[in-house]
């Protein structure tokens, strides 16, 4: 069997073309003659054809996916094994990725950030219900569509296979450390608490331009950054632009400790809220529910509150302290001129 872009076939589908391929695996377009679509599919490398964990870890991942079904999820459709090599079948996106976005763009405006990240959240949410953690949110994993919609994909995939394919003999993690809760970094199992991180990091990367703990141009080590995410202080957004109650709940994403962290749905019901409402009406936009969460869930998920409700966590105003002096002034110019008009009546 080949493992190259070559290949013609992968079990009934006939493939078109490379997509891409990373340390474990290769992504082909296909072709499903027996619905007539397009498809993705990625399939193990043959260097770990013989390694039966990341084969049974791959297919039972992927089965985990399969289950879900919510619109910010990239849907399987199916599931296989290739002559010792798991398979799955993906719908095709005919789109960018949120990284790609960034780097061609920059920082992105708030309101197309919080319209992408409901999306994403909300599939993340619907994903946790199911017992289902995602170990690695990052731009490169957000793909975006028409009317700033937003899907999720690779849950748990490239993190688990990656991180034991590319552990050193000390247990050092090796790939890109931007997105990395500190307990992860320090060896501890990956939670929904570091999902939440990650997915903070990359709300922040996407308004800012950058990742939280690596400036515009600046020349580091992944080392330096994983050191960041441990010891340095959290990073606040500083654009004023951004609603403050906006960059307080990111910040709060990415707190160090992970009970502080906010639940999906406070993160769902925060970005409802600062979205704008002309583009909230602009979008469907059906308030989603799991019901349940699972069974290590700091907190039970609670309806979508509508926008403009209340929530002591998120609804701290923002005061703009030279449009507050402006204002003073105003009222002391006005009481002058009434105290002048009053002593010249009299």
């Amino acid at each position: 069997m080949q493992n190259t872009p070559e290949r013609k076939w992968i079990g009934p589908f006939r493939i078109l073309g490379l997509l891409g391929s990373g340390a474990t695996g290769h992504v082909f377009l296909a072709e499903d003659p027996s619905l007539d679509r397009k498809v993705a599919i990625k399939i193990l490398k043959t260097d770990f054809k013989y390694d039966s964990e990341l084969r049974n870890r791959f297919l039972r991942e992927a089965r985990n996916m399969a289950r879900l079904s919510h619109p910010g999820v990239v849907s399987v459709h199916a599931v296989g094994d290739e002559e010792g090599l798991p398979y799955m079948v993906m719908e095709y996106l005919q789109a960018t990725d949120l990284l790609t976005a960034i780097e061609k763009q920059g920082a992105l405006s708030w309101s197309t950030v919080v319209s992408i990240f409901i999306d994403v959240t909300e599939g993340l949410w619907n994903a946790y219900a199911e017992g289902i953690v995602h170990r690695d949110i990052k731009p490169a994993n957000i793909f975006l569509a028409a009317e700033n919609r937003a899907k999720i994909g690779d849950f748990g995939l490239a993190r688990a296979l990656e991180m034991d394919a590319n552990l050193t003999a000390d247990g050092v993690v090796i790939g890109t450390p931007d997105y990395l809760a500190p307990e992860v970094i320090s060896g501890v199992k990956a939670t929904v608490e570091s999902d939440v991180y990650a997915l903070g990091c990359s709300m922040f990367h996407a308004m800012a331009g950058h990742p939280p703990y690596r400036f515009l141009h600046e020349d580091i080590t992944g080392q330096e950054v994983l050191s960041r995410h441990i010891k340095a202080p959290v990073p606040m957004l500083d654009n004023r632009q951004i609603p403050r109650a906006l960059r307080k709940l990111i910040y709060d994403m990415m707190n160090k400790k992970p009970g502080a962290r906010p639940a999906y749905d406070k993160i769902v019901t925060a970005l409802r809220r600062a979205m704008r409402p002309k583009d909230y009406n602009s979008r469907a936009m059906p308030a989603y529910n799991p019901g349940r969460t699972a069974a290590s869930s700091k907190t039970a998920a609670s309806p979508i509150q509508p926008a403009g409700a209340q929530d002591d966590a998120f609804s701290e105003p923002e005061l703009d302290l030279p449009l507050v002096w402006l204002v003073v002034f105003g009222v002391l110019i006005s009481a002058a001129i009434l105290t002048l008009a009053t002593f010249s009546l009299t």
